[in-house]
């Protein structure tokens, strides 16, 4: 256990101290950002007032839209750039120093997973209480205390589910310059998959399809319910224009005419969790016995 807390505390140093490699974790997230408040957030309030008029509620709603996205995004691009000092330590060695050490393989790359979710919850939860503050300064109002502890839960799971992704997909990289690649890669389709881009319903088919069943998605749209269950039923009084704008924007998820309950959606994330688990377990016995 000393071992563990000793090579994870060195992992968090190791990242924090590199400011490029925070900023860049962060990258997806201020360009998604710019661009709502260039071009997005005008466009989504012109729509909306297409449907319902001009009315009270309208900002707060398309606010509280892209804020989930923008913490369901954060998940994914913080794990992979936490997850970077893997890679590192292969190149410069480092990984067989502690290979060589009275350390077990088990806790070497644990270390690696929980500075990872550390590191993703802590700045998650974070751009959590500034997309609060924004909502809030918008004339929004502040989530209570139950589903603020189920942003927190989704949060958790998105963070978790994206971690045991990463590390699976960065465990086959071997240089720092792949994983800047990665990174870009990864950083722009994340945004368009989550629907953060652009709204959901006006993606092709195909792309949908692919989107639905992505965790970070489900948890875009756990995460969209909770923030807009309110500016929702502020904004919309007809229930057809509502279930068509849930659709449209990514709030309501479907396989053909399915809708994907909250329940279901949750059962999805946590099964990705088992999966990646398990392939990380037997991408680890493979390398353990190269």
């Amino acid at each position: 256990m000393k071992n563990i807390k000793s090579l994870t505390k060195r992992n968090l140093l190791l990242f924090f101290r590199d400011k490029a490699t925070v900023f860049f974790s962060f990258l997806s997230v201020i360009i998604i950002l710019g661009l709502y408040i260039l071009f997005l957030s005008d466009l989504q309030v012109q729509s909306v007032e297409e449907v319902v008029g001009k009315i009270e509620g309208i900002k707060p709603l398309v606010n509280s839209w892209v804020m989930a996205g923008l913490i369901a995004v954060s998940t994914v691009t913080l794990s992979l750039g936490a997850l970077g000092v893997v890679v590192a330590d292969r190149e410069n060695n480092a990984m067989n120093d502690f290979l060589v050490a009275p350390i077990k393989r088990e806790q070497v790359f644990l270390s690696y997973l929980l500075s990872t979710i550390i590191i993703a919850m802590i700045i998650s939860l974070t751009l959590f209480v500034i997309a609060e503050i924004y909502i809030i300064s918008s004339g929004g109002t502040v989530l209570t205390i139950i589903p603020m502890l189920k942003v927190i839960g989704i949060i958790a799971l998105c963070v978790l589910s994206s971690s045991l992704l990463m590390l699976f997909v960065i465990s086959f990289l071997k240089s720092e310059q792949s994983v800047g690649v990665l990174g870009t890669i990864v950083g722009t389709m994340i945004g368009f998959l989550t629907g953060a881009y652009i709204p959901m319903g006006i993606m092709p088919k195909g792309v949908q399809i692919v989107s639905n069943v992505i965790p970070v998605s489900q948890g875009a749209s756990l995460l969209r319910k909770i923030f807009l269950e309110k500016p929702l039923n502020d904004v919309f009084t007809d229930s057809k224009a509502l279930s068509e704008y849930s659709k449209m924007q990514g709030i309501d998820l479907y396989f053909g005419n399915f809708k994907l309950s909250p329940s279901f959606m949750i059962c999805m994330i946590i099964l990705s969790i088992i999966v990646f688990s398990s392939l990380n377990i037997i991408r680890f016995k493979r390398m353990k016995n190269k």
